[in-house]
């Protein structure tokens, strides 16, 4: 099938600041299919990987090769003669889909090797970094398939991620009913970086004091990593994150627990039903977490926490959050594969977010919080696009800052896309998971396999810390561990 690709054409993409400023990371996730009729020729071998090719005529960027130009600088480089092919791979597994089912597909019954790269950029057998990771792996008995998606976010964000996904699922449907015509009238793939800036208005926001300063701060550590090949960045971070041996978690909040938790707060915020989903497990996660790293720091003396910044007199901790913007820019029906992610990054005092957790305390902390969401309009994103592009290097400052201040905090305020409507036409995924492990100190809210009933939250912490948050009784009131 690999014959498909000769028509992609060669060509070179400059990425931008959004594009660089995550890309030390991978978007993995893995799909779950139940064969549950039985059906001999389960989701083929070889219609999905053509229908995989395809899927890369569409979106050439994911054959292309990662390089560097200059302190900070990345293109993507297309050459039809020498295409960077992606990992895909396939395998069978002696484990049945009931065995996994049962277990409620907890991680510690898939099969081993599900994961083909780790959770950061790195470079595979090839020396290469792959923008894009495949992994098939048949289940005994032809019960099922998981099928693990890796891709590296220079490529696109989890609503970029989730658009190529789609299309995959789409072309296998069209080529499954014997229609592959209709390939053609698909809506179009967009992987011209200058989307986003066409899409800026005219009128200018400032961005937030700590936000500025962490990008346009000069930070030695910075310059280097800045100034290193992807390859070797890549491999410097993938060496940190595995050293942090992180503990990761996926639980559920229902909406009803949510709603519970608005209602209890009501009198501590002015206008309690401004205050979102996403606000709400914010300020929660946020106070239980830092909680637990300061009981992890006087129960053994051996994790850096909180009580470190307060022991130096510094009451301040570092608190990234991270926006998707598509709508606010008015980019909704655009199906653009690239990043449009803005972080504004906060400081919060940490003895605040020490006070116990009750419903007076946490809405102080939402109310705290405020900020932090109601000024990230499209001219306030503007400012921040103005501010990364005529510093390439500024991508990795805000790497640098958080891996030297190490109770900082990144949280995902957006709800991934619904990965439960991936169907290649043979039925929607019994159930789809981020992997483990990841870096420390990440919470990401995921779409629940019941949209309408809750919200999955999944959290990575140092394992001291973890194990605290475990034991808080207020948060296992809001949340249910899955696994």
């Amino acid at each position: 099938m690999e014959e498909l690709l000769f028509g992609i054409k060669s060509q070179t993409i400059e990425l931008t600041g959004l594009d660089t400023q995550g890309s030390f990371a991978n978007i993995p996730f893995v799909f779950f299919y139940e064969n549950s009729l039985n059906d001999s020729d389960f989701m083929d071998s070889k219609l999905l990987h053509e229908s995989f090719i395809r899927t890369i005529l569409q979106v050439p960027v994911l054959v292309g090769h990662i390089c560097a130009k200059g302190r900070g600088h990345t293109r993507v480089v297309i050459d039809s003669r020498n295409l960077n092919m992606p990992d895909y791979r396939e395998s069978s597994s002696d484990i049945h889909f009931d065995d996994l089912k049962a277990d409620g597909f907890n991680w510690r019954s898939w099969p081993p090797d599900v994961n083909t790269v780790g959770p950061m950029t790195q470079a595979g057998a090839e020396g290469k970094i792959k923008p894009i990771n495949i992994h098939i792996i048949r289940l005994r008995n032809n019960s099922g398939v998981m099928v693990y998606i890796s891709m590296t976010h220079y490529m696109a964000d989890s609503h970029g991620y989730m658009a190529v996904v789609k299309r995959w699922s789409e072309i296998h449907q069209l080529l499954l009913g014997k229609t592959p015509e209709k390939i053609a009238d698909l809506p179009s793939l967009v992987i011209n970086r200058a989307t986003i800036q066409q899409s800026l208005p005219k009128e200018r926001l400032p961005v937030n004091s700590e936000t500025k300063k962490t990008f346009t701060k000069f930070s030695l550590l910075a310059e280097l990593f800045a100034w290193i090949s992807p390859k070797v960045r890549a491999h410097i971070a993938s060496k940190v994150v595995k050293r942090q041996n992180a503990e990761t978690h996926l639980f559920h909040v229902s909406y009803a627990a949510l709603d519970s938790l608005r209602q209890s707060i009501g009198e501590y915020v002015s206008d309690v039903s401004k205050v979102t989903d996403s606000d709400l497990i914010m300020a929660l996660t946020t106070k239980i977490i830092v909680q637990a790293q300061q009981k992890t720091k006087k129960g053994n003396g051996k994790t850096k926490s909180t009580s470190r910044l307060l022991d130096r007199g510094k009451d301040k901790l570092p608190l990234a959050v991270v926006f998707e913007v598509r709508d606010r820019l008015g980019m909704a029906d655009i199906n653009y594969v690239g990043n449009a992610l803005i972080p504004k990054i906060l400081l919060k005092s940490a003895k605040d977010l020490q006070t116990p957790v009750t419903s007076k305390y946490l809405g102080q902390t939402v109310t705290d919080f405020g900020d932090i969401t109601h000024d990230l309009s499209a001219p306030y994103i503007a400012s921040h696009i103005d501010m990364i592009m005529p510093r390439p290097s500024s991508f990795t400052r805000p790497l640098a800052r958080f891996i030297t201040e190490k109770d900082a905090l990144t949280y995902i305020y957006d709800l991934t896309p619904n990965m439960y409507e991936i169907d290649f036409g043979t039925g929607k995924p019994c159930w789809v998971s981020p992997i483990q492990p990841f870096r420390v100190n990440l919470t990401q809210l995921l779409t629940s396999k019941d949209p309408n009933e809750g919200v999955d939250v999944f959290i990575s912490l140092y394992p001291g810390v973890m194990k605290e948050v475990l034991n808080n009784e207020f948060w296992n009131k809001v949340a249910k561990i899955i696994y």
